[in-house]
């Protein structure tokens, strides 16, 4: 028997080398061996994978959030509840967070900062002053949990909210009412009202105003209604803004307050001059006139009845009883029933009274000259003359012939005739309020 192993006939193993130096070749040949399957099993692989992580809530990643609107609640019942009222610190400016939220992988990309809620509750606050409120949020499973919130809290300035029951409104008119047409004072509806607010405030503001432009009507008989805005004031006029305070009638809400203004249509009517006054003057003075200033008013009214009305009365005729001299007196006018307005509650009466003047002729009134030169003498056409003396009867009626003379001036005059005007001259009388007329008006004066 022989013992001796067999020497192997096949091809001999191939060596780490040249193992090495076709493995390159053998990959290829791998990777290319049915391709399609092998591309699709690691596409269902990734899929699988992205499934199984967009499932897992346990994975998630950080998403920042800028510029968050923060929700105010609880304003209503704090004011109901505990009588408080924020006065500031919750202007859009401070009402915005950031937010950083570990969000679940599967959300990342369709998830809003409003799923977190930021938001003060205004009903943790207990008092006045300055006060710090935390900014809440909402943290859940499907959104993922808010990690940190800047800032964190957010200071309020409180007051006492309270009211005012008893404010009034005013009416600032300006421009006038359309040509032809008279306004009534225009009226405010409601003409008080209730203000609430900060006690701060409240406190300051004395009166509502409206600025009311009559220009702005149209120009239509009727009652016109007009919306105008409020302005806050205090008792120096000084204008108080603020969207904390808030206006109420009868338990409505208002924003604005509403001016009623009536139009009249209008015409200008004449003062009567019948029975302007009563009674007689003083003995030897008369009634010469009366002038009333102005004497046609302006009326208005509805237009059927202002065209009814003609004239205008004073209330009570003006007494001038032994009245001797001229008087101004004020009076007022009577406004019919049928009219809305007159442009003149009263007038001026200028009332003129002057002496009653008589004529009266005077017959034998002596005649002499006046004015004679040293060494001449005189001699008259006539010795007497007729005088028609015209005056106030109160003069006239207590002269006497002997009172009046007459005479011609021959100062400066040499020897010789001249035919001279006669002159007149009334005892103890100022001739500036007498006329008169001599016969003969003019005499021959002969100078020797």
């Amino acid at each position: 028997m022989n013992l001796e192993p067999k020497k192997s006939g096949g091809q001999p193993r191939p060596s780490l080398r040249s193992a090495l130096k076709s493995a390159p070749r053998h990959i290829v040949k791998f990777l290319y061996h049915n391709w399609p399957w092998k591309l699709l099993a690691v596409f269902l692989a990734v899929c699988l994978w992205a499934g199984l992580i967009s499932q897992d809530a346990t994975l998630t990643r950080e998403r920042v959030f800028n510029d968050v609107a923060i929700s105010v609640t609880g304003a209503d019942t704090l004011r109901r509840n505990s009588g408080l009222i924020v006065l500031s610190g919750l202007e859009e400016d401070a009402l915005s967070v950031r937010l950083h939220v570990n969000v679940p992988q599967r959300e990342y990309n369709s998830v809003s900062a409003s799923y977190y809620n930021p938001r003060v509750d205004l009903t943790r606050i207990t008092g006045t002053g300055e006060q710090t409120l935390k900014i809440n949020t909402t943290s859940t499973s499907t959104y993922g949990a808010v990690r940190a919130v800047t800032p964190e809290t957010i200071t309020v300035v409180v007051d006492e909210y309270v009211t005012n029951y008893r404010v009034p409104v005013s009416i600032n008119q300006t421009g006038e009412c359309p040509e032809g047409y008279y306004g009534a004072a225009p009226t405010a509806n409601p003409s008080v009202v209730a203000l609430s607010g900060p006690k701060s405030l409240v406190d300051r503001i004395t009166r509502i105003s409206v600025d009311f432009d009559a220009s702005l009507l149209a120009a239509k008989e009727g009652k016109v209604r007009t919306a105008l805005p409020m302005r806050f004031l205090t008792a120096s006029g000084e204008e108080v803004e603020s969207s904390l305070l808030e206006v109420t009638s009868a338990d409505v809400l208002l924003r604005t307050i509403i001016v009623e203004q009536e139009l009249y249509p209008t015409r200008t009517i004449p003062l009567s001059d019948a029975v302007l006054t009563e009674g007689e003057p003083a003995l030897g003075y008369q009634l010469k006139g009366v002038t009333a200033s102005p004497s046609v008013l302006l009326a208005a009214g509805d237009a059927e009845k202002l065209s009814a009305v003609e004239t205008l009365f004073i209330d009570e005729p003006v007494d001038i009883t032994d009245r001797d001299e001229s008087f101004t007196v004020e009076v007022r006018v009577k406004k019919p029933a049928e009219l809305e307005y007159i442009s003149a509650n009263t007038i001026t009466l200028t009332v003129e009274i002057v002496p009653v003047t008589v004529s009266r002729t005077f017959d034998g009134v002596k005649l002499f000259a006046r004015g004679i030169g040293q060494g001449l003498s005189t001699k008259l056409s006539v010795k007497t003359l007729s005088v028609a003396l015209t005056g106030p009867q109160l003069v006239v009626n207590n002269l006497r012939s002997a009172n009046l003379s007459g005479y011609v001036d021959v100062s400066g005059l040499e020897a010789g005739e001249y035919e001279l005007p006669v002159q007149l001259h009334v005892e103890d009388r100022d001739m500036s309020e007498l006329s008169y007329t001599i016969t003969p008006a003019t005499v021959l004066v002969t100078l020797e």
